[in-house]
């Protein structure tokens, strides 16, 4: 007996007013050359509602529905709030669709096209926010793979959101795309060197693309073009970013720095994870100062012949699992009580300070104190005012990190105002999405959130990392 392969048509099934599964279709938001966008509701679901249909039928190309699936894969298993929530599918033989929450904003295409020129505090904070959010997918083993202006929405509250994962890798499953189609895809402007040559499993190709947007918004042109051959492409390997400082002047020697660190052609040059480029955003004291700080001019051309040689030996770097980038760049915060002087607990502290930083040969320190407030009233002494009591707790912080003896760019020392303490340092760890809290027990003074439980005992139940604990 002959299967039966007919399947009723998408476009008849996907149409205003109809329903599917539950879903109410709306207009038609958006269509595009590998999949339409329906606005939809359904009961019981309170936020707004998308629909992605794919494209299919006469004319369209196979990478719709791959592409499809693996956006569906990926969708599906991600946990973040820079990703449009997963409401639900349908069956990709005969009902195909991906139903997602509506996400408010505006995509950074659209300021682009408007000619809108980026202040740097504004590229700062596009760039600090967009490395967040790709490290939320690191974190959980995906990778973007295709970031770009046009898939980066932004609402009016400065909210981030990443859509389209249509071209996305995730190391738990199977990678469809590199299955069906052995070359680099990706927005050519925007991917890396290894994509170039068809590599898929590097999240720190993800980094390299936030470099290029950066550059982009900070000089209103692209880093190395719009090139339409395979030819043009693989320039990248060897190719030097024109230096944007050379574009604009008031460009920080810092943030040039930063960028094209990103731009570097070997994966092992750049920043080797997202929150590590977060960090030195927020914290340009931090920041490295190289050659590239300082460039500006082009490359001669006899330098260019020589990358170019050299590149034609290119060998990707070796890439670890996208989830174990934070591991070799972790953010540690050492939480100092610098009200008292127990002089036991800070050697101790100080001590496992060492072994961790020792550990982690990129990690960062921060060092930070709570303080319930500083004086409406000040008085006449220096140590009595607001400046002078914040300063002076800064002292004992810096006093207590002397003999870890780390550079400048690895640690930094911050005075919290907080009533309570405990949830001050849990908000300043998340904030900055630290991977370990180091705190020492004291049994001089306890500082009790409630007569049965400790800010101790807080922190360790709402902090969003692993919480070291020093007893003396």
């Amino acid at each position: 007996m002959p299967i039966n392969t007919d399947i009723e048509a998408v476009d008849e099934i996907f149409q205003d007013g109809k329903v599917v599964d539950g879903f109410i279709l709306g207009t038609e938001v958006h269509r595009g050359g590998m999949a339409s966008l329906y606005s939809a509701t359904k009961e019981g679901i309170d936020v707004p509602i998308l629909l992605k249909i794919p494209r299919v039928g006469r004319d369209q190309p196979v990478e719709s529905l791959i592409g499809f699936e693996t956006e569906l894969t990926i969708l599906r298993s991600l946990k973040s709030p820079y990703v449009p929530k997963y409401l639900g599918s349908g069956n990709m033989a005969t009902r195909p669709y991906i139903a997602m929450e509506r996400v408010a904003g505006r995509p950074l295409e659209d300021s682009i096209k408007e000619g809108k020129v980026f202040t740097i505090d504004e590229v700062v904070q596009i760039g600090s926010d967009l490395a967040q959010a790709v490290q939320s997918l690191h974190s959980q083993d995906a990778i973007h793979l295709d970031i770009k202006p046009e898939n980066i929405l932004i609402d009016d509250q400065g909210k981030l959101t990443l859509i389209d994962f249509g071209l996305s890798h995730h190391a738990r499953f199977p990678d469809l795309l590199a299955e069906e189609m052995r070359k680099g895809i990706g927005s050519a402007p925007y991917i890396s060197p290894e994509q170039v040559i068809g590599i898929r499993s590097d999240y720190r190709s993800d980094i390299f693309s936030i470099g290029v947007i950066m550059y982009e918004l900070l000089t209103g042109e692209l880093p190395f073009g719009n090139p339409q051959t395979m030819s043009g492409l693989r320039k990248r390997m060897w190719a030097q970013a024109f230096p944007p400082r050379a574009i604009r002047k008031e460009i920080p020697r810092w943030l040039q720095e930063i960028v094209l660190r990103c731009l570097e052609p070997r994966a092992a040059d750049r920043y080797q994870s997202a929150t590590r480029l977060r960090q030195v955003l927020l914290n340009h004291e931090s920041v490295t100062l190289t050659e590239r700080a300082d460039r500006v001019d082009p490359l001669s051309f006899w330098d260019n012949l020589k990358r170019m040689l050299r590149a034609a030996g290119y060998e990707p770097s070796p890439s670890p699992r996208p989830s174990m980038g934070n591991y070799d760049a972790p953010l540690m915060v050492a939480a100092i009580d610098t009200r008292q002087s127990d002089a036991d607990l800070r050697e101790r502290m100080q001590t496992t300070a060492k072994n961790l930083l020792y550990a982690y040969p990129e990690s960062r320190l921060v060092c930070i104190s709570t303080i319930a407030g500083t004086p409406t009233f000040e008085g006449n002494q220096e140590s009595e005012t607001a400046s002078g009591i914040v300063r002076g707790h800064l002292v004992q912080l810096m006093e207590w990190a002397k003999p870890l003896k780390l550079p400048p760019e690895r640690i930094s020392y911050h005075v919290l105002e907080a009533l309570d303490p405990a949830s001050r340092i849990v908000e300043f760890a998340k904030d900055n999405d630290a991977s370990l809290i180091l705190i020492g027990a004291s049994h001089k003074l306890p500082n009790k959130v409630t007569p049965w439980r400790t800010s101790m005992t807080k922190i360790v139940e709402e902090a969003p990392c692993s919480v070291h604990i020093v007893r003396t």
